[in-house]
């Protein structure tokens, strides 16, 4: 591995590492990726429900598609339900371990050198020193390197950027499961109770089973509110398989340095609404490959030239995410009884329709930017909401 130079090494295995390192590969460089597991996708730290949009980011097969979703049944603190959607397809459940291994196989397709058990341990301009799992410790030198390396990235800590605003925790467990109505709908649960400034989540997979999890901050109480939340649903205790990661959310202030990009999580390109990041991470790690590309091509690596990165998808995402944020700093300032109000207001048969209609995985603006054309709609929920709610009003105007 030491002997071979590369324009651009990749440290990660996931979408957002294989998708930059195939862009690149395509875009003319030689490419290097390396991932620290042994095996591709596992663990698995992710829902595995992915948007049609996100899906045609990541340019994967849909052979991982195990089901379609075309709504929701989301669930207030005092157990009222709204159905939403149900008019076309919106999301996927999908084989979310087949999805990394058929990324990263596309990558190596596009003629990407792939090296797994190896990890990212230092880092300087010019230089990764990595690791195998025996220990060996190996420097390589290339004039980029993209940063795919996860919510604990080393890379980022290495060259002291920023990290993302909030880190949250992601807790999911496979069950027996049958949904309580509509197979390609799954079921949102709010609420204090079951997931504290987030919610909770039931996603049919395979026939008879279920992805049931939730998203919290408060870590040291997740497994309590999982337990609340199989309770208060009457869902089964019996759990077959369980799985939980870090989830940042709120992008990075910068997320370049001299010979280096960051994309993924490793610099908050997750949805602060929904913890979702394969979309944005995926749209993100186009540009990442491209402009990785084509600065170490044209022996162009400073932070100022890799710069171009950081404008590119701020351009794109950079909005949406930062009104993602202050949704979801709304989000943490609501108690039950706010949301319970505010839940029979969007149960309306008016409210309904409009969500049906406008609503959007990938991007909640739209909605709230419908919502903001009706203030005969809208205004009724001003009452419930917290005063600070203008900043987020001000923001969708702009």
């Amino acid at each position: 591995m030491g002997s071979d130079k590369f324009d651009v090494i990749v440290v990660g295995g996931g979408p957002a590492g294989s998708v930059s390192a195939r862009t690149a590969a395509q875009h003319g460089a030689k490419v290097l990726q390396i991932e620290e597991h042994t095996k591709i996708g596992n663990p698995i730290q992710c829902t595995g429900l992915l948007s049609v949009r996100g899906l045609e980011a990541t340019g994967a097969s849909r052979e991982i598609i195990l089901r379609e979703i075309t709504g929701a049944y989301v669930y207030a603190p005092d157990g009222r339900q709204l159905a939403v959607g149900g008019d076309r397809v919106h999301a996927y459940v999908i084989n979310r371990d087949q999805l990394d291994q058929n990324l990263f196989k596309m990558a190596q397709g596009a003629g990407v050198q792939a090296r797994e058990g190896v990890r990212a341990v230092r880092w300087s301009p010019g230089k990764l020193t990595v690791a195998t799992r025996a220990g060996k410790e190996e420097t390589l030198h290339t004039p980029v390197v993209i940063g795919a390396d996860g919510p604990h990235s080393v890379l980022a800590k290495e060259a002291k950027l920023p990290r993302p605003q909030k880190f949250t925790l992601g807790f999911q467990a496979v069950l027996p499961y049958e949904p309580p109505g509509r197979k390609d709908f799954v079921e949102v649960f709010i609420g204090k109770e079951m997931a504290p400034n987030f919610f909770g989540w039931a996603v049919p997979s395979v026939d008879g089973f279920g992805r049931v999890g939730l998203m919290t901050a408060d870590w040291k109480n997740s497994r309590t509110y999982f337990q609340n939340m199989l309770k208060a649903r009457k869902l089964s205790t019996k759990i077959i398989q369980f799985q939980s990661g870090v989830i940042p959310i709120g992008p990075s202030a910068k997320s370049v340095a001299a010979g280096l990009i960051l994309v993924g999580d490793a610099t908050g390109h997750a949805k602060p609404t929904s913890g979702g990041g394969i979309f944005t991470s995926s749209t993100c790690a186009k540009i990442a490959g491209e402009v990785a590309a084509k600065c170490a091509l044209l022996g162009k690596t400073s932070e100022r030239a890799l710069s171009e990165y950081d404008k590119r998808w701020r351009a794109l995402l950079g909005n949406e995410l930062n009104l993602g944020m202050q949704a979801h700093k709304l989000m943490c300032a609501l108690d039950d009884r706010q949301l319970n109000r505010i839940f029979a207001v969007l149960a309306e048969p008016e409210m309904t329709e409009i969500i049906t209609r406008y609503g959007d995985i990938d991007y909640a603006s739209r909605l709230a930017l419908e919502l903001l054309k009706r203030p005969q709609l809208w205004g009724r929920l001003l009452s419930f909401l917290p005063s600070d709610v203008g900043t987020l009003v001000r923001m969708l105007r702009a």
